[in-house]
């Protein structure tokens, strides 16, 4: 079976999630641990149980209220990023170039709207 780690930003990531969870509730903070180490015994056994991810050779964990992206590398099982539910998945290079176009392509389309306006 392979070892499961998180990587160093995900690492900083949940602990400092965890650190400003336990100011609230400990208790939940430590529930969250003990999710967390569950989710990394279990990808060490199924490591492929989980859906693909956005980007080439990775996975996306869902464990609510976070989100876990990893990866295999080296034989070893990485918890590349955690992230809120909440928030949108990462968009890939591709998406970033493309939601650029069309926001380029909205600015050209309210200027030409507004210069058709101030003819009348």
């Amino acid at each position: 079976m392979p070892a499961v780690r998180l990587s160093k930003s995900a690492e900083r990531w949940f602990l400092t999630r965890i650190a400003e969870l336990a100011e609230i509730n400990p208790a939940a903070a430590r529930h969250l641990i003990d999710r967390l180490e569950r989710q990394k015994a279990l990808l060490s056994s199924f490591p492929g149980m989980t859906e693909k991810g956005i980007l080439e050779g990775t996975r996306k964990v869902s464990m609510p209220p976070l989100v876990l992206t990893i990866r295999k590398r080296n034989d070893i099982i990485e918890i590349a990023a955690i992230r809120d539910a909440r928030q949108k998945d990462a968009l890939t290079p591709t998406e970033l170039r493309d939601a650029a176009h069309d926001e380029e392509a909205d600015d050209r389309q309210q200027t030409d709207d507004e210069s058709a306006g101030s003819r009348f």
